[in-house]
This record gives C-alpha cells, structure tokens and sequence, in this order.
C-alpha cells in the first residue's frame, strides 16, 4: 500500500470504528481484571470466625492460629456448667467475616471460683433457700432434719461439715449443707422420675423433693471431666415407680451416662 493510501486508510470512518473496538476491547480487558483481581484479594483478606465455645485457652490458640486469627482474653467469669478455663463467650460471634490477623476477644470460666457471702436463709423454707442460694451460685448439698414447729424451715448451714452464719464468705459452686426443722415424724414423700437429667438437674429436683442425692456411679461412656458434665441419668434407686416413696432426708443413687440410650453404656 502506497503512503498516500495508507493516509487514506487512517483518515477513513472504517480504520476510526476498529480502533474504537480495540480501544472498547483493551478497556474491558483491564476492567474485568481489575474486579477479579479485588474479588480474589478481597476474598483471601477475610477469614470466617470459628467457634471457640468451651475450648481450652490453648486449645483457642491453636485454632486461631490455623485460621490467621488473634486471640485475647479480656475477662473471667464462674459457670458451675463450663470447665475451668474454658471459652464462655466470645467477641465477634462464629461465623462473622473478618480481615485476616483479627483480635478476637475471649472470656473464660475462672479456673478459681471467687467467694461469695452466704445469704440469709435461715428461717426462710427449703424453696426460698435454693432459689437464693442459686441467685449467689451456691447450690443446696445435703439435707437433714432437726426436731422444729417450723416444719421445712432452714433452722442452720453448714459448709464443710462446719457450721456458717449469714455473710460468711465460701466459693462460689460450692454444697451448703441445711438443717430444716420438722414437727413430728419424717413423712414419706414421692420419689421423682430423674432419667434424662443432669447431676445438677437431678440433685435440685431431689432437694425440693425433699430427698438427698446419695451415691453417683459414671458409666464406661463417660470418659473426662467435659463428659460428666454433659452426662445425664438413666437409672436411679429406688426406682420412681408408682407409689414409691421414701422417708424424707432419705438418698437416692443416681448412675449417668452420655448417652440417652441406657444400653449404650
């Protein structure tokens, strides 16, 4: 081609319309890259939280590791449910997005309980004394029966087989042991059905039924600590069959299982 026709092809509409698609094709190009290249950044940048719910704190660490995450604990607290020095809660929740190298603030369940008062709860009746030995995390240990007009009603405490006034100081989760009074001869009372229910369920239960939890036995299938938290009854003596009944301050023995199924055992 000629120098005079190549001038001609450059000053022509047609040689004008290819490069207005190359130039459209070339800017696409670099868009579509663009918004690919900050999808994919984008996406490695951000990890989702695990859950660390009831894992140890080393056991927290490892898994923050592994996901690129930070860990620090910003508090303590007590749960008579949670192992010792294990997550309770944690800040952002499991399953939020975050940016890689992330904090995620932790607290845990204190591996030394913290001392509370014993509430006043003499002269109150066996219910009012769970429920505001409950409100300080303090739970009802064994009960026993001391000759009293005031029938039911919490005549003295006892920690540790000593003797405690109101606002004595003792650990939190602790078994405060109640003398109650009784006009008369021990009653019967109905022993409950306590399959299906937790160790701490099955004491409370036994307590407002005026019963006393009497030896435990753990089967094969509960194995650690964690496991015998999460075990619950599946058998009990005296049974709850129709009609059973015992003195009241009498024990029943419970034997728990992490399995529903009794036969699991």
């Amino acid at each position: 081609m000629s120098t005079k026709g190549l001038w001609h092809y450059i000053r022509s509409k047609e040689f004008w319309n290819q490069v207005k698609v190359m130039l459209a094709i070339f800017f696409a190009f670099i868009f579509a890259s663009s918004i690919l290249l900050h999808c994919y950044t984008r996406q490695n940048s951000y990890v989702e939280v695990p859950n660390f719910n009831k894992l140890t704190l080393r056991q927290s660490l490892e898994l923050a590791e592994d996901n690129n995450l930070r860990i620090e604990v910003i508090d303590s607290v007590f749960s008579l449910d949670l192992l010792p020095g294990t997550v309770v809660e944690q800040d952002p929740k499991a399953g939020t997005k975050v940016k890689k190298n992330r904090r995620i603030l932790l607290i845990v369940n204190a591996t030394m309980p913290q001392k509370v008062s014993l509430p006043n709860i003499e002269g109150v009746s066996l219910r009012q004394a769970v429920a505001m030995l409950e409100a300080d995390g303090l739970m009802v240990g064994k009960i026993s029966y001391s000759p009293d007009i005031a029938t039911h009603i919490v005549l003295a405490c006892k920690w540790k087989g000593k003797k405690i006034r109101p606002g004595d100081m003792i650990y939190k989760g602790s078994f405060v042991d109640l003398t109650l009074g009784n006009a008369g001869s021990l009653k019967n009372v109905i022993v409950p059905d306590l399959k299906g229910l937790t160790l701490r369920e099955a004491r409370k239960q036994l307590t407002l039924s005026y019963l006393n939890t009497g030896k435990v036995y753990y089967a094969k299938t509960v194995e650690n600590a964690l496991d015998s938290l999460n075990s619950i009854v599946f058998k009990q003596k005296p049974a709850a069959a129709e009609n059973s009944t015992l003195p009241m301050g009498s024990s029943v023995d419970l034997w728990l299982t992490v399995n529903k199924d009794k036969d699991a055992q």
